[in-house]
């Protein structure tokens, strides 16, 4: 994929340069390892555009919220990484709905000495992001010299930040997105075989397009999690009281005519799903009404560990049980344990990522293992079942730096 790096000069002095970055963390007090994890990539890239005398403009969004809203304000990231690692960092409570607001924003960045890092207040509280508008986005340019989208994580949107921006200055791809995207096109383009994947989750149809994407160039695609629950009707098999959506089954047996689809033999259920429950291992005809799938069943842990072995190329999104309570964190423990060791093989490449996936590796002291850690667990997915072509990405390409 044609993107272009930025590349640091000798001096940026007095240079504008307004960054899009994936800070996207739970809005708590503390933000813990797994979470820094998106920040700590990103910020060695930031200190070197200031020490080379760059004025540095970040913006990214939090949360989902729908108004403004103080629990969802970049603030606490701007403090959090300030008292964490040491940068300092100047707030700015943004509102670019007006040109009042605009030009507030345009002369604190005029009063800038070189070397200033600025944090905007969060995208999604400035109407018109999520529609990339047009006003908006040369609201942003206003800022800037120059743009560099360094967000992996939100190149599957095609909002203001990401996408309109690019239209109005000269546009670059930073290096946690260009480490992101060659990890990600090793696996689309000519992976060493074998290539297994493992996708776990809850939503089949959230994730319709990477199984059928990935089931194309795979040699082995395992489904666990509620995922495989639908698959479980479609063969026949009861699922009890578990979780399924209903039109997912029929898709589920489509996929099944597919021979490299994997799905589990036996599961772990139990009356309900809790940190206090002893879980039954069954094979699927024995699960009955008042039963709940909380994980993969023992031989499946036993075999896919085992077949994971033999694989050159490995990707990993979503855990195959409720990881979140003890007795149905077996099964994900297991694959996490059998795909680091086997990532770590000099000639295997192996890929994880999903926000539910990364703790687990955290959690077990594995991510060392691991070839290459994806904090973009949706553009990830949208990555593999587009072939490379989200909105954040091609806008890149588009357009011509100078």
């Amino acid at each position: 994929m044609a993107l272009i790096p930025f590349s640091i000069k000798k001096s940026l002095h007095g240079t504008r340069i307004l960054i899009r970055v994936d800070w996207n963390v739970p809005t708590h007090e503390k933000i813990i390892d797994t979470e820094a994890l998106k920040f700590q990539r990103t910020l060695p890239f930031i200190d070197a555009l200031s020490k080379k005398g760059a004025i540095v403009i970040l913006m990214t969004h939090l949360g989902r919220p729908k108004r403004r809203d103080p629990n969802y304000s970049t603030k606490r990231i701007a403090d959090a990484i300030q008292k964490r690692e040491g940068i300092p960092m100047d707030y700015i409570d943004s509102h670019l709905e007006s040109e009042r607001g605009t030009l507030s924003v345009q002369k604190r960045i005029a009063d800038a000495k070189p070397g200033d890092i600025f944090v905007l207040e969060n995208v999604r509280f400035q109407r018109g992001e999520e529609k990339n508008s047009t006003t908006l986005a040369k609201r942003y340019a206003s800022f800037a010299d120059v743009f560099i989208n360094d967000a992996f994580a939100s190149c599957h949107r095609a909002h203001a930040s990401v996408v309109g921006v690019t239209k109005y200055l000269p546009s670059f791809a930073g290096p946690s997105l260009l480490t992101e995207v060659h990890a990600l096109e090793r696996i689309l383009h000519k992976p060493k075989k074998p290539f297994y994947a493992v996708v776990g989750g809850a939503k089949l149809m959230t994730k319709i397009g990477v199984l059928q994407s990935l089931l194309r160039c795979a040699d082995r695609v395992y489904v666990g999690g509620a995922l495989a629950h639908p698959f479980y009707q479609a063969m026949g098999h009861g699922i009890g009281k578990s979780i399924v959506e209903k039109r997912a089954v029929s898709i589920a047996k489509k996929m099944l005519k597919k021979k490299n689809i994997i799905i589990p033999m036996d599961a772990l259920v139990a009356s309900s799903i809790s940190n206090k429950t002893n879980p039954k291992n069954k094979i699927l005809d024995e699960i009955e009404s008042r039963d709940v799938i909380g994980d993969i069943g023992i031989e499946t842990m036993k075999k896919w560990s085992q077949e994971l072995q033999k694989a050159n190329t490995i990707v990993w999104n979503g855990p195959v049980g409720a990881v979140e309570f003890e007795p149905f964190s077996h099964g994900t423990n297991l694959i996490a344990h059998a795909i680091a060791r086997r990532s770590k093989t000099k000639a295997v490449f192996g890929v994880v990522g999903g926000g539910d996936t990364i703790p687990v590796l955290h959690t077990l002291q594995l991510e060392k293992e691991i070839d290459h850690i994806s904090t973009g667990g949706g553009a990830m997915l949208e990555f593999i079942a587009s072939r490379g072509k989200l909105p954040g990405l091609q806008a890149l390409q588009k357009k011509k730096n100078t």
